[in-house]
C-alpha cells in the first residue's frame, strides 16, 4: 500500500535495526504493549513472535487496519487516531507493565507523547521513533518549553538516531529512537497551572522574565529577583516552581 502524506506515513523498511528494536522492547519484560500507528506490522510480527502478554495496536488508517486483524491476530487492533482513542480502554491493565511504543507520524509526535506521558497509564519506559530535531529539543541541552514541562512526568533519553533509508518513502529528515522513563520525582504543585504559567515564561525567550512575567506580582526576595532577571532557557525545572511558589498575586 503506498504511504498517504495526509496521515504523515513513512514505513519502517530497515529489517536488522528493527530487530535491535523490539529487542530493546521487549527486555524491559513489559506485560502490555500499546503500538501505535503499526502501518503494515513491520514492528508488530516481530513483537507478536517474542511477546505473550496483551498486545493492542491502534491504527488509524482502515484499510491497514483491516489487514493488521488477519496478519496479527494475537493482537486487539483499534481503528482510531489514536489521539481520539480513550486510554481507558486499557484500565483492565492499569496494575501491569505498560509499554507504549511507536514510529510516529512528525506532525503529532509531540501531541501523542504528551497524551501518554501525562496518564496515569505512564507506569514504565516507553519508546518513540521521532524527528531529530524534535528528540533534540526534549534533550533540553538548552531549557525550552517542551523539555521543562516534560521533565514534570518523564525522563529523556535519546538512544540512537536513525537515517532516513531506514523508512519508505524516505523522509527528508533525520529520526531518533528515544525513551521516556517515568519521572521517579514528586513535584508538589498544580502541574496544569503551572504549565500555563511556563507557557508565559517562554513566549519571547530571548527577553527576561522579568519582562515576560510581568503581569506577575512576585514575592520580593533576593533568590527570586535573581531568577526574574534571567532569560527562560536559563532555569531548571526546580528553580521554576520555586518561582511559580512565589507569585505573590497576579496584576490586571
Amino acid at each position: 500500500m503506498k504511504a498517504k502524506k495526509s496521515l504523515g506515513q513513512n514505513f519502517f523498511v530497515n529489517q536488522n535495526l528493527a530487530k535491535s528494536i523490539v529487542e530493546i522492547l521487549l527486555n524491559t519484560k513489559p506485560e502490555l504493549i500499546v503500538e501505535i500507528g503499526p502501518g503494515h506490522g513491520y514492528f508488530s510480527k516481530m513483537i507478536a513472535d517474542g511477546f505473550n502478554g496483551n498486545f493492542f495496536l491502534v491504527e488509524k488508517d482502515t484499510e491497514l487496519a483491516k489487514d493488521l486483524k488477519f496478519t496479527i491476530q494475537k493482537a486487539e487492533v483499534i481503528n482510531t487516531d489514536f489521539l481520539d482513542w480513550d486510554l481507558n480502554e486499557i484500565s483492565p491493565y492499569k496494575n501491569k507493565k505498560i509499554l507504549f511504543f511507536g514510529s510516529l507520524p512528525y506532525n503529532v509526535s509531540k501531541k501523542i507523547i504528551r497524551k501518554i506521558i501525562e496518564s496515569e497509564y505512564f507506569n514504565s519506559d516507553c519508546f518513540f521513533i521521532i524527528q531529530k530535531e524534535v528528540a533534540e529539543k526534549y534533550s533540553g541541552k538548552e531549557t525550552n518549553i517542551l523539555s521543562v514541562t516534560t521533565k514534570l512526568y518523564a525522563e529523556f533519553k535519546k538512544e540512537f538516531d536513525i537515517s532516513p533509508s531506514s523508512f519508505n518513502p524516505k523522509p527528508k529528515v533525520n529520526s531518533s529512537f528515544t525513551r521516556f522513563i517515568p519521572s521517579n520525582k514528586e513535584y508538589d504543585v498544580n502541574k496544569e497551572e503551572l504549565i500555563k504559567f511556563l507557557k508565559i515564561a517562554f513566549i519571547q525567550p530571548r527577553k527576561t522574565l522579568r519582562n515576560n512575567l510581568k503581569n506577575f506580582k512576585f514575592k520580593e526576595d533576593e533568590e527570586t529577583q535573581l531568577l526574574l532577571n534571567k532569560r527562560a532557557e536559563h532555569l531548571s525545572i526546580d528553580e521554576y516552581i520555586f518561582l511559580f511558589s512565589q507569585i505573590d498575586r497576579v496584576l490586571v
